[in-house]
């Protein structure tokens, strides 16, 4: 079955949709935090690495916990 769950967000569209300004989604790409791949002028966001990256974090910290 096809999951037509959007894989790349603008910056803007990313930034909208979580509540904070574009600069702020821009400085957390420089510093590596959120994934984002650049074509040509334009910077999307990584949304599935991103996933990703919060579930491995997820899983480790139950680890931790447990």
């Amino acid at each position: 079955m096809a999951d037509n769950t959007c894989l790349f967000f603008t910056v803007t569209l990313f930034a909208d949709s979580i509540g904070v300004t574009k600069r702020t989604v821009e400085g957390w790409i420089d510093r590596g935090y959120i994934p984002s791949i650049k074509i040509g002028k334009r910077r999307l966001v990584n949304a599935h690495a991103l996933k990703k990256q919060l579930d491995d974090a997820s899983d480790e910290s139950a680890v931790v916990m447990g």
